[in-house]
């Protein structure tokens, strides 16, 4: 049997080199093939498995992939693209390799992107029934796909029945949202957020609404309340979900909607700690993550309760970092240690989720105006950071995007127009006129798509990389920038190549590692242990401890 394994590892071995001359990838093997997948696409062997580890893909349903011809996406639509997501089996390479997905809301709502709630116990009836939604995660974890889901605890809809109810003062859910007089000196009515007003009135009496009227704010100081959201979370947990992406975290005690003198993080970090620590006793392995957008004194509060925050400004960062080709004093992975530090502080265990751009940003294609030498580039310095990345679907084809929100979250390009029956098509998009379609890149050994699941599969083989935290160290190459990954069985050394041309560094004491990923051939360490780096280029050096 011993025997049996080994050959067949030296003839897919032989078959992987020959596809390799021909330039093309791997697309099956009998086993995983690390050596290979150091310069191009091949199997290696994947060993993030927990929902706190590993790569998610974030999906807008509606633009997904649809399944019954209506152009709007739904549950069945993306059951039929799994395996572009992650087919379970490490040997192939057709699929990205994500190890979970994070859908933005799923529920009945009176809106196109669904954060104002009508019912946190059913599913969105453009998307499909509740039994959609079960075959869904049921598919997804048979291809160790763990499932996160949106949930805004700091607003519901107007059409929510608890809102409804609320608006008779004599209901038992009145106390439910932040409800107000206007004499009541605690608050200001004319107090404004955004542009609008925070207090609107309806028959003599006011309510709170941050993000506008017709999303009403909830008063969790009620104890009622707190239970209705725990029984909401074991709901959905009860289903296999994994856990859950906490809306607008940042905001539940929002001082513009809170009595003067109200410590707003306080309590907000309080709230998260209760329910967060709800969702493991329910399923200990459970992921919780917050859009927390603010700076990072803030977010390192917050990650107390939350355990895990969205690294916002990250993706800008990058993105000006690439724009001027220099790393400077390594200032990047400087500023980085910094972050994680004031996290640490706060929460020992915290565990970061870097991303590009969200459903609410231009997207980064557009920032670096199509450019797929230096979109690599960005993927490479945010994969290979700390924690667990999140993609915007879309992003690892270079898809554009630019407000209005409509334009950040338009259809997936899976084919061009008519050739692909999933195609969703309730909304065109301005921008991706010239953007080429996941039929056309995966033709294209050196497509960004391709390369995307190259850095994927790296990172979810690497301990070091998914699990490891982060440390500052740098090469003294003003076009470098660099840092190193460490867990207790394994460290790793990244390098990015800024520039347009080809570096050599010196390489620290203690991380002469062998080389497990670069995007270009050419990388190379010398004797005397020196990194030869080509233009725009990332390289991922590791070893065991």
């Amino acid at each position: 049997m011993k025997l049996r394994k080994i050959i067949n590892g030296l003839i897919a071995l032989s078959a992987s080199l020959l596809f390799a001359s021909c330039g093309t990838t791997v697309k099956q093997a009998a086993e995983p093939l690390p050596e290979l997948a150091v310069t191009q696409l091949a199997p290696v062997a994947r060993s993030a498995d927990m929902p706190s580890e590993g790569v998610y893909y974030c999906i807008f349903v509606r633009s997904f992939a649809d399944s019954n011809g209506d152009g709007i996406g739904d549950f069945k639509g993306i059951v039929k693209k799994l395996d572009y997501l992650n087919d379970g089996n490490d040997l192939t390479t057709d699929d990205l390799g994500v190890t979970g997905i994070w859908l933005l809301p799923i529920y009945p709502s009176q809106t196109y992107h669904g954060y104002d709630v009508d019912d946190y116990y059913s599913t969105n009836p453009d998307y499909g029934t509740m039994d959609d939604f079960q075959n869904l995660v049921n598919e997804c974890r048979k291809r160790g796909i763990s499932v996160i889901l949106d949930m805004t605890c700091n607003h519901s809809s107007v059409y929510n029945q608890w809102f409804i109810d609320s608006r008779n003062p004599d209901d038992p859910h009145r106390t439910w949202y932040r409800w107000i007089s206007a004499d009541d000196s605690r608050y200001s009515i004319n107090q404004q957020i955004w542009g609008h007003k925070v207090w609107n009135l309806y028959k003599g009496y006011y309510y709170a609404g941050l993000f506008g009227s017709s999303m009403p704010d909830y008063n969790l100081d009620d104890p009622a309340l707190r239970q209705a959201f725990r029984n909401v979370m074991k709901f959905w947990l009860d289903k296999g979900v994994a856990g859950f992406r906490y809306d607008a975290a940042g905001h539940v005690y929002n001082s513009a909607k809170t009595p003067a003198g109200t410590n707003s993080v306080e309590k907000g970090v309080a709230w998260w700690k209760e329910i967060t620590s709800y969702d493991r006793s329910v399923r200990a392995d459970a992921f919780t993550v917050g859009e927390v957008w603010e700076p990072t004194s803030t977010r390192a509060q917050y990650i107390a309760g939350l355990g895990s925050d969205f690294h916002f400004d990250m993706g800008t960062k990058i993105v000006d970092e690439i724009r001027s080709g220099n790393a400077g004093n390594n200032s990047f992975a400087n500023g980085l240690q910094g972050e994680y530090e004031r996290y640490a502080e706060s929460n020992p265990d915290y565990i970061d989720a870097p991303f590009l751009s969200n459903h609410d940003q231009n997207r980064i294609a557009g920032l670096l105006r199509g450019q797929v030498p230096q979109l690599k580039l960005a993927a490479a310095m945010y994969v290979f950071a700390e924690g667990v990345p999140f993609i915007y679907y879309g992003e690892e084809i270079g898809m554009m995007g630019a407000k209005p929100d409509e334009q950040l979250r338009t259809p997936m390009m899976w084919n061009k127009p008519g050739k692909d029956k999933l195609q969703t098509t309730w909304e065109s998009s301005r921008y991706n006129k010239n953007t080429l379609t996941v039929a056309e890149q995966v033709k294209n050994p050196d497509s960004l798509l391709q390369f995307y699941k190259r850095i994927i599969r790296i990172k979810t083989a690497h301990p070091a990389l998914y699990e490891g935290r982060f440390k500052a160290v740098n090469t003294g190459n003003e076009f470098v920038s660099s840092w190193a990954m460490e867990c207790d069985t394994e460290k790793a050394f990244i390098l990015h190549n800024l520039s347009s041309n080809s570096v050599t560094v010196n390489l620290p004491a203690g991380y002469n590692l062998p080389i497990v990923f670069t995007t270009y051939s050419g990388t190379a360490i010398t004797s005397g242990g020196q990194l030869t780096i080509p233009p725009f280029c990332s390289a991922v050096l590791a070893g065991r401890k």
